[in-house]
């Protein structure tokens, strides 16, 4: 088994988070009440059979969530998470359906982005990924094949394989009842949270803001309702004890 799905014989603490763990940043979500779905169509910007297409309108969709994430700072539920690694470097494991780099620039290190990265670009031809350096992607096209049009943001879009699925499923096949798994900002419309943590023998945590109804929500060991800033914090002795 590689390093990448080695899972330690201490204590685990997993952090699985989604858009709404940037929420308190000012970026705003992709589901619920003023979701980025409600204003433009999923089908148009983020359809794999489709995207092709409509090449101006993602790659303009895309533009703006990274001029929003450049602007946007880490608040204090990713500062808390980015403090747990540092004190359990080899023991936290962090899965992201977020898109932005938030985690990262809040000092988080192996970050699984489930869903990709907005920061990077992707040939659908040649398969290079490559990060940008601007916030708007100037459309020069691949840098290795030289083609224009088959370059799409490194996001996951519906009907595209997601690859780290298989580091997610690995995770959770080997979590045990000394471990934390802390599920935080989701919906469970995309992943089932509750199916994948809630069905397992860790000790599952579900942060979100209001209860939902796509999860059921009983299958978690523990639910707290509120801004996730607040919440995390106050879970720290829970960690401390459980670690």
């Amino acid at each position: 088994m590689s390093d990448k799905h080695r899972i330690p014989s201490s204590a685990q603490l997993i952090i699985f988070s989604g858009a709404g763990l940037s929420a308190e940043s000012g970026l705003s979500t992709f589901r619920g009440t003023s979701g980025l779905w409600e204003n433009v169509p999923l089908d148009v910007v983020c359809n794999f059979a489709t995207w092709e297409r409509n090449f101006d309108a993602v790659h303009a969709f895309y533009d703006a969530r990274r001029i929003a994430a450049s602007d946007a700072k880490p608040n204090q539920a990713h500062v808390i998470i980015a403090e747990w690694q540092k004190r359990w470097p080899d023991r936290v494991r962090i899965l992201t359906q977020k898109v932005d780099p938030l985690l990262e620039r809040a000092g988080c290190h192996s970050v699984v982005h489930l869903h990709g990265d907005a920061l990077s670009m992707h040939c659908v031809v040649c398969d290079l990924q490559w990060k940008i350096e601007a916030v708007a992607y100037d459309q020069s096209g691949c840098p290795t094949c030289g083609k224009k049009k088959t370059v799409k943001p490194a996001v996951v879009f519906f009907g595209q394989a997601a690859p780290e699925y298989e580091t997610l499923h690995t995770i959770v096949r080997n979590l045990r009842p000394s471990d934390t798994a802390i599920i935080v900002g989701t919906s469970g419309t995309v992943l089932p949270a509750d199916q994948l943590f809630g069905a397992s023998p860790a000790f599952s945590i579900l942060v979100n803001l209001e209860p939902g109804t796509a999860m059921n929500e009983a299958a978690f060991s523990a639910r707290h309702y509120g801004p996730a800033t607040q919440i995390l914090p106050e879970l720290t002795g829970l960690i401390e004890k459980r670690m």
